[in-house]
């Protein structure tokens, strides 16, 4: 369905074993892929933008983060913003002014989610937040965008070493899933996206948080199996993959075909949505499944673009 899905597995060092779900990346690639064929029959679309638009993005970005006192490359803004650029609706875009918004918000709020906790500034960094809004957004767009975009980063600095959040992360996949609705940014995402499409059912489900709740599944199962060597490496806990034994092939594989199970129940009932909303949510869910086997981002624990911001 979609090419050279092997490109982007880790590759161990010389004489190292693949560690973590490394081990099963080809098998379990080829299972998400299989299941998006299954349930989807088409390959997903990435969004151009011109050069004065990916340059105006970037720049942007910069002023953004720029009260962080922070640098970060253009490469690591682009890697950040192609998950905008495949996992928006191609088919369904009306409004690129709000595009651009959502690859600025998507990008500095990555910025703030790998950064050190300590380093966390609200009275400087949501300003930034709001102004982007501002900028881009009719003035009722803004402020859903707005809300979706401080209560992701609040929740992000409030929930990082929470006890909270060690009970919903390590309980059972359904609190973990919960709490990922707000955690993995789905809530926020649908905020920041229903303006580019105009869609008046699609923006309710939106604002309601259905929309969120109904791809939340989908999104963290493929974001926890490609980041979980990563997430290791850091010492996160946010991953669903925490719940099983890894090093135990046949748990693993048992706790993966569940969670197949569950995406391909939310795609069945997604199909049930108005046209537009089922497109822009199954897209979702297939374009970030093909940023994230495609990116720099997951090709290794720890690279340029994925490191902790300190």
């Amino acid at each position: 369905m979609t090419a050279d899905l092997t490109a982007s597995a880790p590759v161990p060092l010389p004489g190292e074993a693949p560690a973590g779900t490394a081990r099963y990346w080809q098998e379990c690639t080829d299972r998400f892929a299989a299941l998006f064929d299954q349930h989807l029959g088409y390959e997903a679309q990435k969004i151009p933008l011109t050069d004065a638009e990916l340059r105006e993005v970037i720049d942007a970005c910069n002023r953004a983060a720029a009260p962080l006192g922070k640098t970060v490359s253009d490469k690591r803004w682009i890697s950040y913003m192609d998950v905008v650029r495949w996992s928006q609706s191609a088919r369904h875009i009306k409004d690129m002014e709000a595009f651009k918004a959502v690859c600025v918000l998507n990008c500095v709020t990555f910025v703030w989610d790998d950064m050190d906790a300590g380093l966390h500034d609200f009275d400087v960094f949501l300003p930034q937040l709001r102004a982007v809004c501002d900028r881009y957004y009719e003035p009722v767009d803004a402020e859903f965008a707005y809300e979706g975009a401080r209560a992701f980063v609040v929740s992000d600095h409030m929930f990082r070493d929470s006890l909270i959040k060690q009970v919903l992360c390590s309980t059972s996949p359904e609190q973990y899933f919960r709490f990922r609705v707000t955690d993995v940014g789905v809530d926020f995402w649908m905020k920041m996206s229903y303006p580019i499409y105009r869609h008046p059912e699609l923006t309710e489900h939106s604002r309601t948080g259905l929309a969120a709740r109904m791809t939340t599944r989908g999104l963290a199962i493929v974001n926890d199996f490609y980041s979980y060597d990563r997430e290791r490496a850091l010492g996160q806990i946010t991953n669903c993959f925490r719940l099983c034994d890894v090093s135990d092939e046949n748990d693993f594989r048992r706790f993966f075909r569940a969670r197949v199970d569950d995406m391909a129940e939310d795609m069945e009932c997604i199909k049930a949505f108005d046209d537009t909303t089922r497109d822009v949510l199954l897209d979702l869910l297939h374009g970030n499944f093909v940023w994230t086997t495609q990116d720099r981002r997951y090709q290794a624990p720890v690279n340029d673009v994925n490191s902790r911001i300190e």
